[in-house]
């Protein structure tokens, strides 16, 4: 069944139907340049009244809330886009170097150059190299010419120049079937174990792909879990009830990858930006206790001093 089309005016007497509050003029403004579907609902759960059986919204709530919630999580995207894309070149580089180091760089597609230890890895290691072989034919045909430049002049290409044209979920992957002790070489840049840097890789693959695609993120749930650190003991972030805290699979999470893996005058730039985004953000928010917005976030109320305890 078809869902049925409705203009900008009645989408609007909807709303008011469900007891939001709309100024109609700034309403036509908001829907006129922003979808209806993805600002309402995905941004409408924390607004709603959950003792209806009807779809609600709680008294006071208004539209310009919903839409100030929507703006934050676009302008915090694009906070942590920036950030992970700096340890996405990092990761790049180190990779690159690291592999070509102990194999040369242009044995990449060397089957067993990798952690072949298991059917299982064996057939994921084909796997990656299928997809990457299939990225640079892509790359060729679309007249990637630093690709043309070196496919001509050497016959190959180097693996520091195939790595930043394949996508950062191939890197989790690439990483993922390296050998232990290549993977300890890398890990040991940033200052962290080869476990740790998985996952850190893996989740932040994940939120690049959401910014990347403005995808909902403010209230995201990792189903890869990161493992305590200095920063949830400091931060008291730890198991209550036999569960995880904050900290572990939310956005602040990510947070704290940022912060192991940045350097410090980056990861006060990226941090700066989100707590202005909060603060301009808790301006807004009436209808709502604002910690239910935080909560979703994995954030503590004392968000602006976290940095000072991030050590």
């Amino acid at each position: 069944m078809n869902k049925e089309f409705k203009t900008i005016e009645e989408q609007i007497e909807i709303l008011k139907e469900r007891n939001l509050i709309i100024n109609e003029e700034k309403a036509k403004e908001i829907f006129k340049d922003n979808s209806y579907y993805y600002l309402i609902n995905g941004y409408k759960d924390l607004f709603l009244n959950k003792n209806s059986e009807e779809e609600k919204y709680i008294e006071g709530a208004t539209l310009e809330e919903i839409f100030a919630l929507y703006k934050f999580d676009s302008e915090i995207r694009s906070a942590f886009l920036k950030y992970i894309l700096k340890i996405e070149r990092r990761m790049d580089t180190y990779i690159a170097y690291e592999f070509s180091k102990q194999y040369g760089e242009q044995n990449y597609l060397v089957v067993s150059n990798f952690n072949n230890n298991s059917k299982i890895t064996d057939l994921k290691i084909k796997s990656l190299v299928a997809d990457i072989n299939s990225n640079i034919n892509t790359q060729r045909k679309n007249g990637n010419e630093m690709l043309k430049h070196y496919m001509a002049q050497y016959g190959y290409i180097p693996l520091w120049v195939l790595i930043r044209i394949i996508t950062f979920g191939q890197i989790s992957k690439f990483y993922d079937l390296m050998k232990q002790q290549d993977q300890n070489r890398v890990a040991k840049k940033f200052g962290i174990r080869e476990k740790e840097l998985k996952t850190y890789i893996h989740n932040l693959a994940i939120i690049r792909n959401i910014c990347a695609h403005d995808e909902k993120l403010y209230d995201i749930r990792l189903k890869n879990t990161i493992m305590q650190n200095d920063i949830h003991t400091n931060l008291n972030l730890l198991l209550q009830n036999g569960q995880y805290a904050k900290g572990f699979k939310d956005l602040f999470s990510i947070v704290i990858i940022l912060k192991v893996l940045l350097n410090e005058e980056e990861f006060k730039e990226f941090y700066d930006i989100v707590i202005n985004e909060i603060k301009k953000l808790e301006n807004k928010i009436k209808s709502i206790e604002f910690s239910e917005i935080l909560n979703k976030m994995g954030f503590v109320r004392d968000y602006e001093n976290l940095i000072n305890d991030m050590k």
